[in-house]
């Protein structure tokens, strides 16, 4: 199992319960909302350290998940 980026963990913790909810407005169906979110969480893992850079990382985040989704 690969470690998590530094401020991920913290990140998912504090804004996972917002995110699940725009997921829930995006995909009508709950299975579809939440893979949307482990998809786009997932991405988000791999590249949290330029995301974190950038100062804006629930905005990229939110981004991707209504690209994933539409």
């Amino acid at each position: 199992m690969s470690k998590q980026p530094a401020g991920f963990a913290d990140f998912v913790e504090t804004r996972a319960p917002a995110l699940a909810r725009t997921a829930s407005l995006l995909e009508l169906d709950a299975v579809d909302a939440e893979r949307a979110l482990v998809t786009t969480l997932g991405w988000a893992s791999r590249r949290w350290r330029a995301l974190a850079r950038h100062g804006n990382e629930e905005t990229e985040v939110r981004d991707r998940l209504y690209t994933d989704v539409v």
